[in-house]
């Protein structure tokens, strides 16, 4: 072996440590990141189903979380737990969180950031126009206040008082307003859904479903 080439190993050797320990730091990097954007164990069950940020699955009906207020799905995880929501599958995963669990996991999807997937509405400008009214003006025919006025303008949510509907799938929406039609849903403060939804049609809760449903995800 020459000297040139005896006195470059050093420098290649140097070189390869570096790249090494470059890589290394980058990996480490992504390592903490990945860290950060991850829930609490608890929460790794939900994501099975709502997805690893709350973004929810439109057409199986499952709905958004991410964003909605820490209370409200504390709330929500508890009435699963103690049997006030029915849902087979829900309480069965809500029996199994302790109560610090709970809050960790309504923590998390509170302040998670989900994109939302567009789905394209197949509801008819009728519908929608229905669905609209019945948002921002209720029906005095019906005796139905408008939706608007609990849940915020267009749906977006009231900390502390009303979850977002903006955004949530036609799946789920209709499938929450049919349940407290139905009285199989009777977890909501003062029966207030219970007795609004009680006086829509089938078509009424159709064309509100669809018309949140159609607007930009809401956070309070």
């Amino acid at each position: 072996m020459t000297r040139r080439a005896l006195s470059s190993t050093p420098r290649r050797v140097e070189a390869a440590r570096a790249l090494t320990l470059a890589g290394l730091m980058m990996l480490a990097a992504h390592g903490i990141a990945r860290a950060e954007t991850t829930g609490p164990a608890s929460a790794t069950v939900c994501e099975g189903c709502h997805g690893l940020h709350g973004e929810g699955n439109a057409p199986a009906g499952i709905p958004r979380l991410a964003g909605q207020s820490a209370e409200y799905l504390s709330k929500q995880l508890e009435d699963y737990a103690s049997g006030d929501r029915a849902n087979p599958v829900m309480q069965n995963f809500a029996k199994a969180l302790s109560h610090a669990d709970i809050e960790a996991v309504a923590t998390y999807f509170s302040t998670a950031d989900a994109p939302r997937t567009v789905i394209p509405s197949t509801a008819s400008v009728p519908q929608l126009a229905l669905g609209r009214r019945l948002a921002r003006q209720g029906s005095e025919a019906k005796r139905v206040q408008a939706c608007d006025s609990c849940h915020g303008p267009d749906g977006i949510g009231v900390l502390h008082a009303a979850p977002y509907l903006a955004g949530q799938s036609v799946q789920y929406l209709t499938s929450a307003l049919t349940s407290f039609q139905l009285r199989t849903r009777k977890n909501d403060p003062g029966k207030l859904m219970t007795s609004v939804a009680g006086q829509l049609s089938a078509s009424d809760i159709a064309a509100a479903a669809a018309y949140f449903s159609s607007l930009p995800t809401g956070t309070p």
